[in-house]
């Protein structure tokens, strides 16, 4: 055995318990830290002939690259979509690295049942259709793509093909969306779709929500043809909600395929406060989850959830077989119901939080996130130098300069410096044109002390911008 393989297995436990203490140190950081340090550009370290060790590798890993680690986990960064990850959830992360399991899903292993768990736990905390499967995939966009793929094979089954045939020859479905997330794209791409195929019917005015009226009228254009509806429940840039229930409600009059993207947003339905907004997804055919946002579970986590009905057409896109022959059944390996053949037992975080936490702890995290960016919305709004883009509908919105025309360098020069100032970290996008600052709130320990400090942080950013503007006329 190689000299440095043998020295680790000897020193590993030793190795692990320094990985404990950079544990430690980095949940001290995100209380008070840089949230979203800047890198320096250096030169890239090369393979040596002999190799650091273990030990060698991670002190250098320790003194030069852990302090511009990210606190994207902690309770000030309210940039793109992030939750954080409970401390129940990285305990079952832990494990999982730990265990190192291939999660392929086959009746009579854990992974399976653990997974099975974890899927029906998640339907009952968001009373979601108990007739759905579903299958775990590395993120939303794979979710995403998963769920458009048995839409694509429902529409296909119309005209006698299957995922066997390909997408040559296949005429097109009709794909409608409002203010669709960029994957919804990305999934149509893989699936041969094309960006293209989806049709962009008009908000309401003033908002990122689908007109329920002009996707009537859309529906009922296209009627004779196999249609998909992606209802968008919490857009990226204003944290915006259709209105389900309006759109399922459609399917008394029209015959088309529902699919609801909850990445950001179906998490509140584990609150009985929010869960009316979700009225109507009964009637879904597939839904997205993004585990590692509102959930709070690390990175790599997402379900595509699908109605039973549906589960052959799922098959038949995911089958890890050179040619699908047999039937779906209650015994197919979850290995073929998803993107991946090898599958990491990423169930096992998602398992761990929701035993941990439950009904109440989720409902508790969902309300008090919703609240705390009411709060922070507030507080930039009594500034008088940001005003909203709209109401804050659940834990997400987006802000500007109050001020008739604002332009993308003053926001981009806003998000630099709010970065450099360390107490938090926000993205910048559009909203019905205007350039802004969209925030969302999903971490799990946010309290009314971390939106004070980002509300001081932006408001004070905000205000020397707009000094320093007035100084140099």
């Amino acid at each position: 055995m190689y000299n440095k393989f043998q020295e680790d297995k000897n020193g590993q436990l030793e190795l692990l318990d320094t990985v404990l203490s950079e544990a430690g140190a980095f949940l001290s950081r995100r209380e008070d830290d840089t949230v979203y340090p800047i890198f320096p550009q250096k030169e890239a370290m090369r393979v040596s002939d002999e190799g650091l060790g273990a030990r060698g590798a991670l002190d250098y890993f320790l003194k030069n690259y852990a302090p511009y680690v990210s606190l994207n986990t902690g309770p000030r960064f309210y940039g793109f979509v992030v939750g954080g990850v409970t401390p129940a959830a990285l305990a079952g992360d832990w494990l999982t690295s730990l265990y190192d399991q291939n999660a392929f899903g086959t009746a009579g292993h854990l992974d399976r049942h653990i997974e099975m768990e974890a899927v029906s736990g998640l339907i009952d905390l968001l009373g979601l259709h108990s007739d759905m499967t579903g299958s775990f995939t590395s993120g939303a966009t794979m979710a995403t793509a998963a769920a458009l793929a048995v839409a694509r094979e429902w529409a296909a089954q119309s005209q006698g093909k299957t995922a066997n045939d390909g997408v040559y020859g296949l005429e097109r479905p009709v794909i409608l969306s409002g203010t669709a997330h960029p994957s919804v794209y990305k999934g149509l791409s893989i699936l041969g779709l094309g960006r293209n195929s989806l049709t962009v019917v008009d908000a309401l005015e003033g908002r990122e929500a689908v007109d329920v009226k002009k996707l009537e009228q859309a529906l009922a254009q296209n009627s004779g043809k196999p249609c998909i509806v992606i209802a968008n429940m919490g857009t990226a840039n204003s944290g915006d909600v259709d209105d389900l229930k309006s759109i399922a409600a459609l399917k008394e009059k029209y015959d088309f395929y529902l699919h609801v993207d909850g990445a950001i947003g179906i998490v509140a339905a584990a609150s009985d406060q929010y869960r009316p907004l979700f009225e109507g997804i009964l009637l879904a055919d597939s839904i997205t989850i993004d585990c590692h946002k509102w959930l709070n579970v690390p990175y790599d986590s997402a379900i595509a959830l699908v109605r039973k009905e549906h589960k052959e057409y799922q098959y038949r896109t995911y089958a890890q077989e050179t040619a699908v022959k047999n039937t779906v059944s209650e015994e197919t390996d979850y290995t073929n119901l998803g993107n991946e053949g090898s599958r990491r037992f990423r169930a096992l975080a998602v398992w761990m939080s929701l035993m941990a936490y439950g009904k109440k702890g989720y409902a508790e995290m969902v309300e008090r996130d919703c609240a705390m960016a009411r709060l922070f919305a507030e507080k930039l709004e009594s500034s008088g130098i940001l005003r909203l883009m709209g109401p804050v509908r659940l834990n997400g919105f987006a802000f500007t300069f109050n001020k008739d025309h604002v332009s993308d360098e003053e926001i981009l020069a806003l998000r630099q410096k709010i970065r450099l100032d360390g107490a938090a970290f926000l993205n910048h996008s559009k909203v019905c044109g205007v350039p802004v600052l969209r925030c969302s709130l999903s971490n799990w320990a946010i309290q009314e002390k971390d939106v004070e400090a980002v509300a001081a942080s932006v408001i004070r950013c905000a205000t020397e911008m707009q000094n320093q503007k007035e100084a140099a006329k």
